[in-house]
């Protein structure tokens, strides 16, 4: 677990100085997990902006190594990915207090304000364009949320999840297990790692803009899709919506034809996912309880959305 420096004006001018960007500050939002943090800011003057900080643990500078040189990559796909800046020493990684960070530079505009057909499209539309123009992308990163990972924190978790929580826990870890073992020929590449509404830029209705590139690794790209849909396709109850989820896959499919293998695992790693956000965001609330400048994210709705992925789920167009 890293201690990270809590944005305020002058760390964020401090931190900017490594760009020949000493101007105005104004924070919109800071998110801070037990292993990274982000913050959203506008700079006014001399000239305005917006802009996105990432900061991680020490030791996960590799993986922003790989994430700029992956988000580079997509930039001159053409992709709406926001680009990272480099800094006076042409690096794209500098430091935020004593955690390595990347800034990247955001466009106008905001998130999405309803989980509608037309955005789940245009997520699913970027998914595919995203995993097939990166087929040729030969740097890699092993993902830092694994079985080992998630082993270990259904360990550190056991003393405060009740005995049918724990009960769960340990029968999706035994599920991710015999899934894992098997080996599937499953489609891989480089993976965003999670999209959620504030890695979105929206602006008159379409995609402008992506940023959640800070867990990008290479794994199963089926684990993408996994996490847009989990996040993007459900109702109020964590149930999946049936044309939310059609909006979302057939868009994806256009672009990349899923395989009839990745068909056979599909609620497998539906349900990886959400017992990975479910567990990560436990984490969270351990690390940054009593922190009132963190935003928090409910452990609750993943845990739910775990629970109707087991009795229920939306095909794969295959």
């Amino acid at each position: 677990m890293s201690s990270f420096l809590m944005p305020d004006i002058i760390s964020i001018q401090s931190f900017l100085g490594q760009y020949s960007l000493n101007q105005q500050v104004e924070i919109e939002s800071t998110y801070v997990a037990r292993n990274h943090l982000t913050c959203h800011f506008r700079t006014s003057s001399p000239r305005s902006g917006r802009y996105l900080l990432v900061a991680v643990a020490t030791g996960a500078r590799d993986r922003l190594n790989y994430s700029s040189l992956l988000v580079q990559h997509l930039v001159t796909q053409g992709l709406p990915v926001a680009p990272c800046v480099s800094n006076q020493q042409g690096s794209f990684i500098s430091n935020y207090g004593d955690q390595p960070a990347l800034l990247f530079q955001l466009p106008e505009g905001g998130t999405p304000e309803h989980h509608n057909f037309n955005v789940c499209q245009q997520i699913g539309a970027f998914l595919g364009k995203m995993h097939t123009n990166s087929r040729e992308f030969e740097p890699e990163y092993c993902n830092p949320r694994s079985l080992v990972w998630l082993s270990f924190a259904a360990q550190e978790l056991s003393p405060i999840l009740s005995p049918g929580e724990e009960s769960l826990l340990d029968e999706q870890l035994s599920r991710f297990k015999r899934t894992v073992e098997a080996a599937p020929n499953l489609p891989t590449g480089p993976l965003i790692g999670s999209l959620f509404a504030d890695q979105l830029i929206f602006a008159n209705g379409q995609l402008a803009a992506v940023t959640g590139f800070y867990f990008s690794c290479s794994d199963w790209w089926l684990l993408d899709v996994a996490q847009a849909v989990n996040e993007w396709c459900c109702n109020p109850h964590g149930e999946l919506d049936k044309q939310l989820c059609q909006g979302l896959l057939n868009a994806y499919s256009a672009e990349r034809p899923f395989t009839a293998t990745e068909g056979q695992y599909w609620q497998d790693i539906l349900c990886f996912s959400a017992t990975r956000f479910w567990v990560s965001r436990l984490l969270t609330s351990l690390s940054t309880e009593g922190d009132s400048l963190a935003l928090k994210s409910d452990p609750e709705e993943y845990h739910q959305k775990l629970q109707r992925r087991l009795m229920s789920y939306y095909p794969l167009p295959v």
